[in-house]
């Protein structure tokens, strides 16, 4: 009901604006006639245009709008930009059968969901998995805070940025420690702990790297000379984790003018191992990179005054080889945490850091380009991240991308963020990767990052690989029949490989919705399986405004 009235509104309006005008154009004053003058013109805004479906894809099999080749992979997308709900007539003809996924990708506004939408779905039995969260609430909520400070809360104590040159007001670097020195860490819980430094090494660049164990945790059975060695060869190794962090991002600490932060050179990299939690379990929290103890102590005196990044013992010498992978992803992961903290905040301007959302994506983004060398058989992406976006709750399909929830309720973040930046990494590469870290032509995370898909896709940006890879995960698109810019493909890169990711392999994990929510999410998408649907597939389907329908045979 709102077209009419818009154009009730229109005409109205029109017929004012004609009227001041005529009555704007007076004589020249006395008694002589005024001028005739003839009313300008007020343009009548065109009627919006009505949604159609058409090919999305280029060499597919979606030969025209309403045809299947019968074969591999078609898709088919009507974007809603008439500002109401509108209908879209669907009729593919040549599906003969094939399983058809309906999927909305929405923009920037929630919209309301169409009543009425039926749930059939492939899947016989559907329910809620349990969920298992990596982290308890307090975890969660720690972390969450820590994030916060590492963005914003530092820029406050940091003392301001000095007039002064660099040399004149770079404070002395700290006292070297030598191994078997011991040291109080201040932990997350508000505990200090005593930790000793049980190795020291240097990497190509000369930055050295202690490592330090909190000194009741350094034992037989627990954290032994062995894993002590794997983690110093994992990290600072040639080609290992700080190589690969520097290699893509730059250093992890330099040259500052803040007058209340930790020197900006002579700074070892601190890896800090800590029993987290004394709960006799592994897992859980298992690392953290928190930027407060890069300020001086007389700013904080909880602060460590170190470069440091913090790992869970626990995992270490209980969770086995599993623990193990999980340390040294961490460290990657961590480790971009204190890279972005310098380069983006500390170097750049602290508003030019990211937003959580594009903060997490970063770091498991370099997860995703480090998993191949921590490890051949493993991928953060492909074992992590996808599985758990397709099958957490009832699947992350309905979630802001832009709204960091972490181990939410109905959204896991991670699995969302990691895997569209595992798509993106896959898609644009490396030199894109690069160019989103160091990128600051805008203090706003979703126009950078945009700028950066542009950069290395011209005709491309956040919305359009948004639905993409949308519709490559939210379909479960086969790898080898994926049209060219959808799918995981593999990528070999600047020195880095990234493994394909075949979405087909995920079906028996994936939770499709049991529940057409009120409320399509800003960012979000909703998908909808019909199965068995005959020779030619024909509904219509009703789009929200600033949503597009997709549709997917194969």
């Amino acid at each position: 009901m709102r077209g009419p009235l818009l154009r009730q509104r229109a005409g109205l309006l029109a017929a004012l604006l004609a009227a001041m005008s005529v009555a704007a154009c007076g004589g020249g004053g006395g008694d002589a006639p005024a001028a005739a003058t003839a009313s300008p013109s007020v343009p009548v805004a065109s009627a919006p245009v009505p949604p159609t479906l058409a090919p999305a894809c280029g060499g597919c099999s979606a030969v025209d709008a309403n045809d299947y080749s019968g074969s591999g992979v078609g898709v088919w997308s009507a974007s809603n930009t008439t500002g109401a709900p509108a209908d879209v007539p669907v009729a593919i003809g040549g599906v003969n059968g094939k399983a058809v996924t309906l999927l909305y990708t929405n923009g920037a506004t929630a919209q309301a969901m169409p009543a009425g939408l039926s749930l059939s779905v492939i899947q016989s039995v559907l329910g809620n998995l349990s969920i298992q969260s990596v982290s308890t609430g307090q975890d969660e909520q720690t972390l969450r805070d820590i994030g916060e400070f590492n963005r914003a809360g530092w820029a406050a104590m940091a003392g301001g940025k000095q007039v002064a040159s660099l040399s004149e007001i770079a404070p002395p670097p700290p006292l070297a420690s030598v191994v078997n020195d011991t040291k109080s860490w201040y932990h997350t819980d508000g505990t200090r702990r005593a930790a000793t430094l049980v190795k020291q090494v240097s990497t190509a660049d000369a930055t050295t790297v202690n490592i330090w164990v909190e000194s009741t945790e350094s034992a037989p059975g627990k954290v032994t000379g062995t894993l002590v060695d794997t983690l110093a060869a994992a990290f600072a190794g040639g080609g290992g984790i700080y190589d690969m962090l520097t290699s893509v991002g730059g250093p992890l600490w330099g040259a500052h003018s803040y007058s209340n932060l930790i020197a900006g050179s002579g700074q070892p990299v601190d890896i800090v191992v800590l029993n987290f939690d004394n709960n006799n379990t592994p897992f859980g929290t298992v690392g953290y990179f928190w930027g407060l103890h890069n300020l001086k102590a007389t700013s904080d005196p909880r602060s460590n005054e170190s470069l440091s990044l913090y790992l869970d013992s626990e995992t270490l010498y209980l969770g086995g080889a599993a623990g193990l992978k999980s340390m040294k992803m961490t460290m990657a992961h961590e480790g971009m945490h204190m890279q972005n903290f310098y380069r983006r905040g500390v170097k750049a301007g602290q508003q030019y850091a990211f937003d959580s959302w594009l903060e997490e994506m970063s770091a498991m983004m370099m997860e995703d380009f480090a998993s191949q060398t921590i490890d051949p058989t493993y991928n953060a992406i492909r074992d992590v991240r996808f599985r758990d976006y397709v099958s957490y709750g009832n699947g992350n399909f309905n979630c802001n991308m832009l709204n960091f929830t972490g181990f939410g309720a109905t959204c896991e973040s991670y699995s969302v963020s990691g895997s569209f930046g595992g798509f993106l990494d896959r898609q644009l590469g490396l030199a894109f990767y690069k160019d989103l870290l160091g990128r600051t032509s805008s203090a706003d995370s979703k126009t950078v990052l945009d700028q950066a898909i542009q950069a290395a896709r011209p005709d491309s940006g956040f919305s359009q690989e948004l639905l993409r890879w949308s519709v490559t995960s939210n379909s479960l698109m086969p790898a080898a029949t994926s049209p060219a810019r959808y799918g995981y493909p593999a990528r070999v890169d600047g020195g880095f490989t990234l493994p394909l990711i075949d979405p087909d392999l995920f079906r028996a994990s994936r939770k499709l919705p049991v529940a057409v929510p009120a409320t399509l999410q800003p960012y979000g998408s909703f998908p909808v399986v019909r199965s068995n649907v005959g020779a030619t597939f024909s509904e219509t389907v009703r789009v929200p405004a600033g949503t597009t329908l997709s549709v997917v045979v194969y």
